[in-house]
């Protein structure tokens, strides 16, 4: 009777041990699952506090706008200082606030040091030219067309990187790099020039 007693203590306090464990094992379980849950919570509002959806950027040089662009998303770095942007389009403008060059690529990488934007994908630069109506500015017209293009808020110059290929009412030029005013009124072509005019 004796070693039955024990045997039913044991049992008993096996029991009572085996369940106190299950217990604290799923409490434990409970508290990790809820811990994820907060930090994968954490993560995604970070993520979105970071994301941006039809976003513009715009620079100034006193009260006139210099170049202004917008983008479908803008995906920011910890710190803000770049933004990697999709479906980009904007223009530049002239000393009068006019549009003198429009341009769309399907990347662009824009740093908030310098103001400093990199398209890329496939750029597309077209010239805003006069129009009859008056708006726009003049220049001497085109499209240019290359794989990047860069320019800082610090310069009045473009660069377009990867193969140029820029068509003119006087013809077509091509080369590796192209250094352009907004305007199209200074070029400089370097790497592989190519030049065709058009008969008059």
């Amino acid at each position: 009777m004796n070693s039955y007693r024990k045997l039913v203590i044991f049992v008993l306090a096996a029991l009572i041990l085996g369940g106190g464990w299950a217990i604290w094992n799923a409490d434990q379980k409970l508290k990790q699952e809820e811990s994820l849950r907060h930090q994968q919570q954490a993560s995604q509002n970070k993520e979105d506090s970071m994301t941006g959806e039809n976003v513009s950027f715009t620079v100034t040089e006193g009260r006139v706008k210099k170049w202004k662009l917008e983008a479908a998303k803008a995906i920011y770095s910890e710190n803000r200082a770049q933004a990697t942007l999709t479906e980009v389009k904007g223009e530049f403008y002239d000393a009068q606030g006019k549009p003198v060059l429009r341009f769309a690529a399907p990347k662009g990488l824009y740093l908030t040091k310098n103001n400093t934007v990199t398209l890329s994908g496939g750029v597309i630069a077209n010239s805003a030219q006069k129009q009859e109506n008056g708006e726009g500015s003049g220049g001497k017209g085109g499209q240019m067309k290359a794989p990047t293009m860069t320019w800082s808020g610090k310069s009045d110059w473009i660069t377009a990187n990867g193969g140029a290929e820029l068509v003119f009412p006087e013809g077509k030029s091509t080369a590796q790099t192209c250094r352009f005013t907004l305007d199209f009124s200074n070029i400089q072509l370097e790497g592989g020039v190519n030049s065709s005019l058009s008969p008059l």
